[in-house]
């Protein structure tokens, strides 16, 4: 009885191994090259003309479907910034492989309620969909391009470092009115280098990739109040105290 009991369930295990297998073959078979992600970068720069010293701009010329970039290193954006974007994008960015299990099954649940796709991307996720996945399958929710972005975040997470990914999605986002990247981002609303921002204007520019609408610019109202759920989320995981907050 013993032994017919441990049969069924090895059979059990190894036919939701097979299952498993077989989803994720089928769906990585037509993946993009997951080193499509640093090719991206090498163009991603709006091109500037200086005076014969070098020291005076003279003309930005950017494509006006791309609009104005700027690429900045980790290491040149604050900190506030980066505890803000994972505090609100992805709390458990800095160890998860790539995806938040956890997320992906309360967005799975709430789908099933609600019967829409939604929720449940982490950052490497959302890197993914901003430079791998065609522009077509990106305003496309569905299960497929879901799990396309799961196994992409996952082999891209083997490759790199957690900090390089979190860099590319910092340059790599669109903050509304033509600014991509948190540099752009910080030059369009506060007319300031990205390293000078502080926790407020930090928490600011975040959440706008979400919706790039909803910027000081365009609907200050709505920018201010998630401003506040960003602030919250610092306060939530500890990158700030209540009264930095307030």
């Amino acid at each position: 009885m013993i032994l017919l009991i441990l049969l069924f369930n090895a059979s059990v295990v190894l036919a939701a191994f097979g299952s498993a297998f077989g989803v994720y073959s089928y769906y990585a078979k037509d993946l993009p090259d997951p080193r499509a992600i640093e090719t991206e970068q090498e163009d991603f720069e709006t091109t500037k003309i200086y005076d014969r010293t070098g020291d005076v701009l003279l003309y930005e010329v950017f494509d006006p479907r791309l609009g104005d970039r700027q690429y900045m290193t980790l290491d040149q954006i604050p900190q506030y910034c980066i505890d803000a974007t994972v505090a609100l994008e992805d709390k458990t960015f800095w160890e998860n492989p790539g995806f938040d299990p956890e997320g992906i099954a309360r967005a799975f649940w709430q789908n099933l309620q609600g019967g829409t796709i939604q929720g449940g991307s982490s950052i490497t996720q959302q890197l993914i969909k901003n430079i791998i996945i065609d522009p077509e399958e990106r305003i496309q929710r569905s299960y497929a391009r879901k799990f396309k972005e799961v196994i992409l975040a996952t082999e891209i997470t083997r490759r790199y470092e957690k900090p390089q990914i979190l860099e590319w999605y910092l340059n790599t986002n669109h903050y509304g009115n033509l600014a991509y990247g948190i540099q752009a981002a910080a030059q369009v609303y506060f007319q300031k280098q990205v390293s000078d921002l502080d926790v407020a204007e930090c928490a600011m520019l975040t959440p706008i990739p979400q919706y790039p609408l909803l910027n000081p610019i365009d609907r200050p109202e709505e920018a201010k109040n998630r401003q506040k759920l960003t602030l919250e989320a610092m306060v939530r995981d500890g990158y700030i105290t209540q009264d930095e907050a307030n």
